[in-house]
């Protein structure tokens, strides 16, 4: 399943693997500089909180070992990453300067793919604004809406959305 593969869009060769340890700081940067990127508009605070809380190196590493991360390769260095635990797939990301190239879609057909093999019927994630016409275009559909808050006054807005696979 993980293999190399041309991104359709940009004809380059991405190389799809499972997530190793020592990716660690690299996987990390990527988040990190995508969120400061994408979501420069919502609070410092919020932002701050995503990259310590949801996105810290700790919890990365305990998804690691309890479900299944991969990550996107061009020339050696990591543009993309996925994580799926259980029926839920987060934390995908890709460098910004790769988006609209086929990248993202690779990676969540890769997690979707593992889902399947996991015997997993229905696969969820949590979106923002920013991703959600994304994921509608790859065929999941909105739940609800999702109010997150951080710190007791940060408040922003999600979409739990659902794909049938």
């Amino acid at each position: 399943m993980i293999t190399s593969r041309a991104s359709p869009k940009s004809g380059t060769v991405v190389k799809l693997r499972v997530f190793e340890p020592e990716d660690l700081v690299q996987v990390k940067n990527l988040i990190d500089n995508t969120i400061d990127v994408i979501y420069s508009y919502y609070p410092v605070e919020f932002i701050n909180y995503w990259k310590s809380n949801v996105h810290s190196e700790e919890r990365i590493l305990t998804e690691a070992r309890q479900g299944f991360i991969i990550v996107a390769e061009l020339n050696k260095k990591i543009v993309g990453t996925g994580t799926l635990l259980g029926k839920e797939i987060s934390r995908v990301f890709v460098m910004t300067k790769f988006h609209r190239k086929g990248i993202g879609k690779l990676i969540m057909s890769n997690l979707e793919l593992r889902a399947k093999k996991d015997k997993v019927e229905v696969v969820y994630l949590t979106s923002t604004a920013v991703s959600k016409a994304f994921y509608e275009s790859l065929g999941y559909s909105t739940i609800e809406g999702e109010i997150f808050s951080a710190q007791d006054s940060i408040v922003i807005g999600y979409f739990r959305m659902k794909k049938t696979l």
